[in-house]
């Protein structure tokens, strides 16, 4: 077995879609390998823009599945597990062993985790999960699935999750707790936190006047896809109570999805509620600047990455119960609140909070949380799991 006292071993993930918010964790995690660490991942599931970011911050150490085809199975709501989405990425097999690593990091237990486990099997080198799934969002998780993830788990060297909530889950599963690692997830959080921090109060004040928001009140902002579950419809139907103690306060609603217009129908009649529509993942601080607080109404989310973007910006957060990140992001009585959506008294409550408590003081404590969870401290902490899962 590979030991870490090897001084560059070799790395590569194997995560077939991703977003803006992991080319930080990647290009730190190339830091610290030393120009060791490779990404294989799909083009044909990531934005051009994204596929232009990790081609320019890994080089050649990026490596992009051209085409591969997919087959849905079963339901296809917003929810885990209404369905499932086979892959059939010809040519896989053949760029992961092209790198000729000697630790791999598949994301998840299935799509292109197969083919990692075969090449970890074959070669004998350690295979590392990285998982994000909590008991919340498995609770419909048909029994074939968690047969199949018990099969896997055999040939598994350790896990990295994002936090306590995924690893109560795995040790739920039979997983070894000895075997699983936390603080593997991370917003694009400081490149995030310095475009908000000098974004001028002249231009705060130019974009509250495009959005037609005035002084008086306070400006609640929700970031995400209009999608049912997000929970917005059980945000919108507590703000009518609470616009009507508060009527200068604003909710921002920032997203699209295919929900918007018959929200807009149902509540853009009120001026208290503003739909920006969506917004370019580059502009998206602007939105944080002007804001008072964040609120995430999410019925169903394994580690939802806005909280932390927001918390990075400095603001304090009200977050729904069902959110996996709430145990390490959201402290009560310091940064944040917690309620469940599907109980209007307690979104109530947390929206009153705001307007009782140190908002300054609040959104620092934001701040100060959430740079344990940036992405130089995400790699260190992928860097320890794998250093430790190889020494065993």
């Amino acid at each position: 077995m590979l030991k870490s006292s090897m001084k560059n071993p070799k790395v590569l993930w194997v995560n077939p879609s991703f977003l803006d918010y992991r080319i930080p964790l990647y290009k730190e995690l190339n830091n610290l390998y030393d120009g060791n660490f490779y990404l294989v991942y799909s083009k044909q599931r990531i934005p051009q823009r994204c596929i232009d970011k990790i081609e320019k911050t890994l080089g050649d150490n990026a490596i992009g599945l051209p085409r591969e085809k997919q087959i849905k199975l079963g339901g296809r709501g917003d929810f885990a597990n209404t369905g499932v989405s086979v892959p059939f990425p010809r040519g896989l097999y053949k760029l992961i062993k092209s790198v000729n690593s000697d630790v791999i990091i598949a994301e998840g237990f299935f799509q292109f985790t197969p083919w990692a486990l075969w090449y970890s099997f074959i070669r004998r080198k350690p295979l590392i999960i990285a998982y994000e799934r909590t008991a919340h969002t498995e609770r419909h998780c048909p029994w074939w699935r968690k047969a199949y993830r018990k099969l896997v788990n055999k040939f598994v060297s350790g896990y990295i999750v994002n936090g306590v909530l995924t690893k109560e889950y795995l040790i739920s599963q039979g997983v070894n707790p000895n075997k699983i690692f936390t603080g593997g997830m991370c917003a694009d959080s400081t490149q995030l936190a310095l475009n908000s921090s000098t974004y001028g109060k002249k231009e705060r004040e130019n974009l509250k006047k495009k959005l037609c928001i005035g002084n008086s009140g306070l400006i609640y902002i929700f970031v995400g896809q209009l999608i049912e579950r997000k929970g917005v419809n059980y945000l919108l139907e507590a703000w009518r109570e609470h616009s009507k103690r508060y009527p200068d306060d604003i909710m921002l609603i920032i997203g699209d999805g295919p929900l918007r217009e018959a929200y807009i129908e149902k509540y853009g009649t009120d001026r208290s509620v503003i739909f920006a529509g969506a917004i370019d993942y580059s502009e998206i601080y602007k939105y944080y600047a002007i804001s008072d607080a964040f609120v995430m109404p999410t019925l169903e989310d394994n580690w939802s990455l806005v909280v932390p973007e927001a918390m990075a910006c400095g603001l304090p957060v009200a977050c729904s119960i069902y959110n996996g990140c709430y145990p390490e992001l959201v402290q009560e009585g310091r940064n944040g609140t917690l309620f469940d959506p599907l109980k209007e008294d307690t979104i109530l409550n947390s929206l009153s909070l705001f307007h009782d408590v140190d908002l300054q003081s609040y959104g620092q404590e934001s701040i100060k949380i959430e740079q344990e969870f940036s992405p130089k401290q995400t790699a260190l902490n992928v860097y320890k799991a794998v250093s430790e899962t190889i020494d065993k």
